[in-house]
């Protein structure tokens, strides 16, 4: 197999599993989350005086699309489109190893199966959470648990193998600002632990047993995305409808006499 730093552009030439070609959404969407990331943060900045939980759940699309450029964009060794063969190259495709044909190097992960995790999970997912937030305060709570999913992501996924292999990967840097962010997010929710096991429910249903429907059941590609959609949007919703409107605990860090509160 081709080396790492060269085989993000040799898995967006080879193609999907399924046999077709990369399509230009397929290798560009990582720039429109950049995209998402810049108009976001500037949105966020000037709402900065009055931060609330609709702020801080807003925050965390903004931050994931900053999350998925490192990823997926270029790393911070200029490397482009590099997580998807960290992936095929390590744990998990050791674990779909039986799973993937001879040689294919789009395997577990291509590019189509790429787009559909990331754009289901944060652009409809997440952003999807806040938009029904904004129609509904009943549904604030779903911010959160999108957090939630954020910091077991980045924690699980790059932090700890960081810190195991004693050595870098793409989207690591900024889950080490994001996680800690996050936690102290989901500390102020009133329901911590909650919120994390919804990213462990995620990352187990949409992750787990979305490349086990894709490549030991056969099923089309698109099953992922809306497996994907139901775990990060609709889940989080009900979650969010069941339980009580949480208290805003989100306080500004100094008064408007600058004093610390």
């Amino acid at each position: 197999m081709a080396p790492v730093a060269s085989s993000g552009a040799a898995i967006l030439r080879h193609g999907n599993l399924d046999g077709s070609a990369t399509s230009w959404l397929e290798a560009n969407w990582m720039f429109i989350s950049l995209t998402f990331a810049i108009v976001g943060l500037g949105a966020l900045a000037v709402r900065y005086p009055n931060r609330d939980p609709m702020w801080h759940g807003w925050l965390a699309p903004v931050m994931y699309c900053i999350h998925q450029t490192e990823e997926h964009a270029y790393d911070f060794r200029g490397w482009h489109y590099s997580f998807v063969p960290y992936l095929n190259e390590g744990f998990i495709g050791r674990a779909f190893a039986a799973a993937c044909p001879d040689g294919e190097i789009s395997c577990p992960m291509d590019p189509k199966m790429t787009l559909f995790v990331n754009a289901g999970a944060i652009w409809v997912g997440f952003g999807g959470c806040m938009l029904a937030a904004a129609v509904n305060p009943r549904f604030v709570f779903a911010g959160y648990l999108c957090w939630g999913t954020a910091i077991v992501n980045g924690l699980f996924g790059h932090l700890l193998p960081a810190l195991l292999t004693l050595s870098y990967n793409p989207g690591c840097v900024q889950s080490a600002v994001m996680v800690p962010l996050g936690f102290y997010v989901i500390s102020r929710s009133q329901r911590p632990k909650l919120c994390v096991a919804n990213g462990f429910l995620f990352h187990a249903i949409a992750f787990g047993m979305g490349l086990n429907v894709i490549l030991r059941a056969r099923a089309p590609e698109a099953a992922v995305a809306v497996i994907t959609v139901v775990m990060a949007l609709l889940v989080p919703l009900a979650i969010a409808w069941r339980v009580d409107h949480p208290r805003d605990k989100f306080r500004p860090l100094f008064s408007d006499d600058s004093r610390l509160i």
